[in-house]
């Protein structure tokens, strides 16, 4: 398959993931053993949507190339797409076949499987990655995840995709009727009905879109917490070039470490945020006058600053705890 382009976004985001597994890999070094599971590993290597001849390198690349490695690799992919994966991959780390595998076919359909194989080691530290879509990963999914290490034993660490930024699209959130599949599938995520309160709410103006996706972005994070019993949510926003919010990543925990470790590589990917938004916005200037016929003697990203201007740009961390979900006045909040 011809490779996929990305935002700076999507980019940030697996310089997150990169970061944390090294670190992830250090702290457990006394373990032995650990494994990462990816849950939508899509293509080994993208392009950069604003310049196309930058290559950038997929979740499985960067989880294959991480230092301390890790011990147990499991990659799961649709049918149509696994096979390529497996391939390029097999192709770029012959010397680490011994430690990877590709599943195909639906991540919810062959995670028990998977579970069940690696049953062995579910003593292991464990980090799994959940890079979705949309509404793709199943509650059942996470549960089983969140119950397939031992009970004297941490956590398989969570960190998903939520995309509260996207879904009030899908949902067509502001037309006379809503998309039931979206609805269906979203509550198939949250393993409950309750954002659908939220929704009614929005739809009747008693919040606003922005209220909504805040909403979403909580209500996973409390049923992480309440349903799941991790101990600690964290969540990183993720905008586009021009400012605005289009998904989440939220990270679940119940180790002091992974909670430290996180707090300090989303602190460092936030103020990075700024400049990194500012140069995709010169390259796509560059681009389009380009277009035009306009060409200058330097490129413009150049010029963008390596470290964001505290005057332009604010960066807020947001590290507080999730809230109950939300119920319209008259009803009890709840799980």
């Amino acid at each position: 398959m011809p490779p996929r382009s990305w935002g700076w976004w999507t980019e940030q985001k697996l310089d997150i993931l990169g970061d944390y597994l090294a670190a992830f890999n250090k702290a457990s070094t006394t373990a032995g053993t650990t494994i990462y599971l990816d849950l939508f590993a899509g293509q080994a290597q993208n392009i950069s949507r604003s310049r196309t001849e930058h290559l950038i390198r997929g979740s499985a690349r960067r989880a294959l190339e991480t230092r301390p490695p890790f011990t147990v690799l499991r990659f799961f992919e649709l049918e149509s797409q696994a096979a390529g994966l497996k391939a390029a991959l097999e192709a770029e780390y012959p010397d680490s076949r011994d430690r990877f595998k590709v599943v195909p076919g639906d991540c919810n359909m062959t995670i028990a499987a998977v579970l069940a194989e690696l049953a062995d080691l579910n003593w292991a530290p464990t980090f799994a990655f959940l890079d979705q879509q949309s509404t793709e990963v199943q509650w059942s999914t996470l549960q089983q995840l969140a119950r397939h290490k031992r009970e004297d034993k941490w956590k398989t660490e969570l960190w998903l995709l939520c995309a509260s930024g996207l879904l009030p699209r899908g949902l067509r959130l502001r037309t006379e009727a809503i998309d039931n599949t979206t609805a269906d599938r979203m509550t198939a995520m949250f393993g409950t009905d309750v954002w659908t309160e939220a929704l009614h709410a929005t739809r009747a103006g008693e919040l606003s879109s922005a209220d909504f996706r805040s909403e979403l972005t909580n209500l996973m994070r409390w049923r992480l917490e309440q349903a799941l019993s991790y101990r600690t949510t964290l969540v990183f926003k993720v905008t586009n070039t021009n400012g605005s919010e289009i998904f989440d990543m939220s990270f679940a925990t119940d180790h002091w470490a992974g909670e430290k470790i996180m707090k300090d590589v989303y602190s460092a990917a936030e103020r990075r945020q700024p400049a990194l938004r500012l140069k995709a916005q010169l390259q796509r200037r560059q681009a389009r006058e380009e277009s035009q016929g306009r060409y200058g003697m330097f490129d413009l990203d150049e010029f963008a600053p390596d470290k964001p201007d505290a005057t332009l740009f604010e960066v807020k961390p947001e590290h507080v705890p999730p809230h109950p979900p939300y119920r319209r006045r008259g009803r009890l909040n709840g799980n």
